[in-house]
């Protein structure tokens, strides 16, 4: 069994996965999520990005001191790369855009698990450019 934690995202989304496989957890508030990070240590994390805004980096870094083998995803409505690129600097192992969430939850939760990004190509190209430090 998966277990996710959800920060900031609703509940409808418990819908969408199978509940054999995944075990969800749902925050609205970051404070009770980062306890809950470090008692439970799920496996992913999937973190609207509106919770912490400007600071979701930082928030990115708390979590993974409070449990080191969690994988964050970032969840938004259509971050600038540049955001991007600064949450997966900072920690997180995937982007995807909020409006296209409940299509692709079950699939993501299950590849970040397995160690691998979810991102973009086009994303991954910049990252290897930051890098090989180029300027993105």
């Amino acid at each position: 069994m998966i277990n996710v934690q959800a920060i900031g995202i609703t509940k409808q989304l418990s819908q969408v996965f199978n509940q054999e496989e995944v075990n969800i957890s749902f925050f609205d508030d970051d404070v009770q999520a980062l306890n809950a990070t470090e008692q439970v240590q799920p496996s992913v994390i999937l973190l609207n990005f509106c919770i912490r805004q400007a600071e979701t980096c930082d928030y990115i870094s708390l979590l993974l001191k409070a449990s080191a083998d969690t994988k964050v995803v970032i969840i938004a409505n259509k971050l600038s790369d540049d955001e991007i690129l600064a949450c997966l600097i900072a920690g997180a192992k995937g982007y995807q855009d909020l409006n296209q969430l409940n299509h692709y939850a079950e699939k993501m939760v299950k590849v970040i698990d397995a160690g691998e990004a979810w991102v973009t190509r086009r994303v991954v190209a910049k990252l290897l450019d930051v890098l090989l430090g180029n300027s993105y």
